[in-house]
């Protein structure tokens, strides 16, 4: 039986073929600013290296993300993690698709979803990474290699733990599975919030012969004075 399709966040219906948003409610997803770090990704004023970059340039060259982790995007991502909704995946990675037109010039040789630990993966039953790269490659034509790097340490939850120990806490914690030769690579997931995560493993990846690695993910978080939250409620 068809069913008409309807926006993923207020039900109201869309055309066939729409991604998944209606026109109000896309024009009311969160956007980067204007002026961001072209290193990692974080607000900086006239577009410069920030102060962290300066201090300790991340591992990984470029952050490439959609929108700011902001609502109601922050919650469509929590929903996609924990409740399994993977139309939401597909929705949010239509504007990322269109953010890297550009890198079907010199598209990386492969995506690298951030791999969830066994443990942690057998638990939620997907990696969220993953479906968002089978997403990116269908329409880039990029390969996605899922057994390149392992997770090999448990970490916790990078969400529950202060900016500053998040670096201790994934220190070491990927390793490689086969010998790489890839010399440019996109690392694929949701979030890029301290980065400390996709920098752990960038660092492996550059440590073992990568010359380009760029991050690609839904949302970048960013910190705005009197940020306030949208009316608009999550389906």
């Amino acid at each position: 039986m068809f069913v008409n399709p309807v926006c993923v966040l207020c039900g109201t219906p869309v055309d066939a073929g729409a991604d998944g948003f209606c026109r109000a409610c896309r024009e009311d997803l969160p956007p980067l600013p204007s002026a961001m770090c072209p290193g990692c990704g974080a607000q900086s004023e006239y577009a410069a290296v920030c102060v962290r970059c300066l201090a300790k340039p991340p591992a990984f060259d470029v952050c490439i993300a959609a929108y700011s982790y902001h609502y109601p995007v922050d919650r469509m991502i929590r929903k996609l993690k924990y409740q399994a909704r993977l139309d939401l995946a597909r929705a949010l990675s239509g504007p990322l698709i269109e953010l890297l037109e550009p890198a079907r010039r010199a598209p990386p040789e492969c995506l690298l979803p951030i791999p969830l630990h066994r443990a942690r993966q057998r638990r939620r039953g997907f990696n969220q990474a993953r479906e968002i790269a089978l997403l990116l490659a269908r329409t880039l034509a990029v390969p996605v290699d899922e057994q390149l790097v392992r997770r090999h340490k448990p970490t916790a939850q990078q969400f529950d733990l202060r900016p500053e120990h998040r670096a201790r806490n994934v220190k070491d914690a990927f390793s490689l599975v086969k010998t790489m030769s890839y010399k440019h690579i996109a690392i694929i997931d949701d979030v890029l919030t301290t980065g400390a995560t996709a920098n752990e493993l960038a660092r492996l990846l550059k440590a073992n012969g990568a010359e380009q690695v760029q991050v690609w993910c839904l949302a970048r978080a960013i910190k705005y004075p009197n940020s306030a939250p949208s009316g608009r409620e999550l389906r």
